[in-house]
Formats: C-alpha cells, structure tokens, sequence
C-alpha cells in the first residue's frame, strides 16, 4: 500500500511537471504578429519635493535648519498630466525597442495656512493689510516644471506568468529620457478667499538676500536639460486584432533639479499611462 501511495504522489507530481512544462512552451512560442507598433498615451501623475541644497537669506534671520523644517511641514505633492507618442520595434518575440516624445510635468505644492496676518505672500504682492484669519484660509504655492522629452527604451514580454484576464500580456520597461525644460513656473492660488490680483496667478521666484541698504531679488535659474530614468510596468490587452489597451504603472526619476534658488529640488513622480496602441505592418 507504502508503496502504491508514493507511486499515485509520484505520478502526480510528474503530470503537474508536465502541465507545467506544456504551458510554459506555449506561453514563451504565443506569436504576436506586430512587428513595428504606435501608441499613444495620457498619464495622470503625482510627483514629490525632495530638498537638496538650501541657501538661506541668514542676515534675514532665516537658518538652513528653519528653512528646512518649514519646507518640510508645507510641501505637498503636485497633480499633474503627461502625454506620450511612442514607437516600438520588435528586436525578437520577447524584446522590443521604444523610441518616443512626450511631455513631462512635474513639481510640488507648498501651503501656507494658519495666521495670516502682515503675512508677506511674496515679493510682486507685498503685505495684503485685510488678512486676517477668517475661517479655513490657505496660500497654495504651485511650483511646477515643464519638459519636452525624448524616450529611448527596451521592454520585454514577462512570460512563465498566468492571468486571469484573457487576451492580455505584461511587459516591463526600462529606459531613459533626455529632456528640455520648456517651462518653470511659480503659480500662487488662493483658498478661502481672494486677493486684488485674483486667487489664481503667476509670479516669479527669487533669491532674497539681505544687505546694508536692504533686500536684493534675484531670480531662480532654472535647470534646462535633464535626464529622466523610467521604469514601468505594462499591462496591454488585446481589444481587437488591430487595437491593444494598456495600463503602466511608471516611476520618472530626473538626474538633475529642476532649478537652483533658495531651494535646490528634484521631483520623482509616478504616473500611470493609459493609452491605446495600433500596428504600423
């Protein structure tokens, strides 16, 4: 009886092998008959602070250390879109190369809320005399950076995994993205109430620094050329024969700050593309 049991278990095990082994031959030989692909794609996407270097206006009685901690305590992350066309060549039945432009935009949101009063709002405003805490009140700082990117990757077809989604496949992408800053904005809006200029408008940065005969405003300098590295997680479904809808999860993470002023700041983000792609052969 041992030894019927262990030959039933044993027999089992090597169809379980076998199935195994069946479905994995045929998972790696699935043929996909596009060649040459073109896709298009709009992603909603957050991105994140993150301080390097701060220079501190000192004889204004400002620390590094001041500065940081109120950074930290009021930035908040920034909703924005990105935008992308893409071109991809198969390379074999596995990998493909993906050439393509976008749009990036990324940022963060700084809030200033709490005691209003004789609060400078910022240098081309000055001191708004009629605040006063009344209610729920907060000053939204929007920085945010515009690119023109240029996507250079290589993805693969990740098979040997099972879905529970017919028709569909998973690919993961790694790739980099040189891109020029077409844009770098500080936008201010209001909430709670409403300044003479209105509670929603665009104003310089600077760099304030204190001297003998008063406060000297020098504008940010912003960061034109960047590197973005990608990474991205591709679900694609096959609509039709002809059509193919995709979700990836992606993270975008630039080599080089956006600017350089009182704040030196990188913004990571991760976006989620939705897009559509169609076969060019």
């Amino acid at each position: 009886m041992k030894i019927l049991s262990n030959t039933h278990s044993a027999f089992r095990l090597m169809a379980c092998l076998c199935f195994l082994f069946h479905w994995t031959v045929k998972a790696q030989t699935i043929p996909n008959k596009w060649k040459q692909s073109f896709s298009l794609a709009i992603a909603p996407a957050l991105s994140t602070p993150i301080l390097g270097s701060l220079q501190p206006d000192i004889r204004g009685g400002y620390s590094e250390a001041q500065l940081r901690d109120s950074f930290s305590k009021s930035d908040r992350v920034l909703q924005t879109l990105n935008f992308s066309l893409c071109y991809g060549k198969k390379m074999n039945g596995l990998t493909s190369f993906v050439f393509g432009l976008g749009l990036i935009q990324n940022g963060f949101s700084r809030v200033k809320e709490g005691e209003m009063f004789m609060y400078l709002i910022h240098p081309d405003i000055g001191v708004y005399p009629n605040m006063v805490a009344a209610g729920d009140m907060e000053i939204q700082y929007e920085y945010r950076s515009s690119y023109l990117s240029t996507l250079f990757a290589i993805e693969r077809r990740l098979d040997g995994v099972r879905f529970q989604i017919d028709k569909s496949s998973l690919w993961c992408q790694l790739g980099a993205m040189p891109a020029l800053q077409i844009r770098n904005t500080l936008n201010i809006r209001t909430v709670g109430f409403e300044l003479p200029q209105g509670n929603n408008f665009r104003v310089k940065d600077y760099i304030a620094t204190t001297v003998d005969t008063g406060i000297v405003l020098t504008t940010t300098r912003p960061i034109v050329l960047n590197i973005f590295f990608t990474a991205a997680l591709r679900l694609e479904y096959n609509l039709t024969d002809k059509v193919h809808l995709y979700a990836a999860p992606r993270f975008v993470i630039p080599l080089l700050p956006s600017n350089k002023g009182v704040q030196t700041y990188w913004s990571p983000q991760i976006a989620i593309d939705l897009g559509v792609s169609i076969p060019l052969d």
